[in-house]
């Protein structure tokens, strides 16, 4: 591994701007490594033109070292959050960050540093490796679009496919994340002058309120269980201070790990909807979005497998753990492989505060190489 090149490498990354919608940047330059210098075959598809992106999901494939080498599918996601233009990472006792200005971008250009220097060692060494399939997403943090998009081949369902998209010290990985549902409820009640006739009226926003106070009082609002968790996070209604308000809108959410007991998060969650529009005589309008399906895998994964004799091999010891958030592992598992969430060092992620050690970054690095190698000695 060339660490200074690494190191190059992900600074040049995370000074190309690309906030959500705006990936083509560090897809141009991506292509340039892996097409020009690596030789991989690489596509962009249609994605962008689908969500409203300048450029596709980018799709590239590094042969193994032989025609029946296995393959493993390695992913990261090319948008970052803002305040993300014109970032200045920042070295000091081994710690890059910005200036302060901007979040770093460790999120998740240290995931996409790290594949291209792996896929450069494969290369320059050469040796028994698996074929890498790398997969660039697009718009993962405005709701893991670019991977709803994305389509895997038939072949690559059960490939072992290694997420590097999580904080936490690499040699950590995710094994299960859960359903989630969004929830978008519209209450109409009846307008009337608020000084006048108040009692003409129907209160939009205290029927909203009814509804969640009801939801609160029957335990299905806040964390419900240890892995099941349901929030009101915004609402909004009413046009004046003298109009009892007509229309009053709620978004939330609800997340579990098995899809029976999610689906009855959102099952008495509708239910103190509709009393609380029915006891104000308001009309009720509610669309729940299966944002995400959960997964989960079990030691016996091959993911997992591979993932804890790679870590191995380089002397750390791997460790396992469950996650209450999303990210293009739920789509994928979806969609045939086995995705892994792998933690990649980055601190303080989506903050100005966001961090990453150099030497993370580096064992990243070595972690995915060893995953490639690994492949083939199973």
């Amino acid at each position: 591994m060339d660490a200074q090149r690494l190191l190059d490498t992900f600074l040049e990354l995370v000074t190309i701007d690309s906030p959500s919608g705006h990936e083509a940047g560090v897809a141009d330059y991506c292509t340039h490594i892996l097409r020009d210098e690596l030789g991989c075959t690489v596509t962009v598809d249609d994605a962008g033109e689908l969500m409203g992106s300048d450029t596709g999901n980018l799709c590239a494939v590094f042969g193994g070292s032989s025609a029946d080498s296995p393959e493993i599918i390695l992913t990261a996601h090319m948008d970052s959050v803002m305040p993300c233009l014109g970032i200045k990472p920042q070295i000091s006792d081994g710690v890059i960050r910005s200036d302060g200005s901007t979040v770093l971008g460790s999120d998740d250009k240290v995931g996409i540093a790290a594949i291209l220097e792996a896929l450069r060692c494969l290369k320059e060494e050469g040796g028994d490796h698996a074929q890498v399939c790398v997969v660039l997403t697009i718009q993962e943090e405005v709701g893991c679009c670019g991977a709803k998009a994305f389509e895997f081949t038939r072949s690559q369902e059960g490939v072992p496919c290694y997420v590097l998209d999580m904080d936490g010290t690499p040699g950590a990985a995710v094994t299960a994340a859960p359903f989630h549902y969004q929830l978008r409820a519209t209450f109409t009640g009846r307008p009337a002058h608020a000084g006048v006739e108040p009692e003409k009226g129907i209160s939009a926003i205290e029927a909203a309120s009814q509804a969640i106070v009801l939801m609160r009082q029957r335990g299905c609002l806040g964390r419900i269980g240890e892995d099941e968790t349901a929030n009101i996070g915004t609402i909004e209604g009413g046009t004046a201070d003298n109009v009892v308000p007509a229309e009053c809108r709620l978004v939330g959410e609800c997340r579990a790990f098995e899809r029976e007991a999610v689906e009855t998060i959102v099952d008495s969650m509708q239910a103190c909807l509709q009393e609380a529009a029915d006891a104000y005589g308001a009309r009720l309008e509610v669309d729940w979005d299966n944002e995400f399906s959960g997964f989960s895998l079990d030691d016996t994964s091959p993911a997992v497998e591979l993932f804890s004799r790679a870590v191995t091999s380089l002397g750390l010891t791997p460790t396992f753990q469950t996650s209450t958030g999303c990210s293009d592992a739920n789509v994928f598992f979806e969609s045939g492989p086995e995705p892994l969430v792998l933690a990649t060092g980055m601190t303080d992620f989506h903050s100005t505060s966001e961090s990453l050690k150099v030497a993370d970054l580096e064992t990243m690095t070595r972690i995915v190489l060893a995953l490639a190698r690994e492949a083939v000695r199973s």
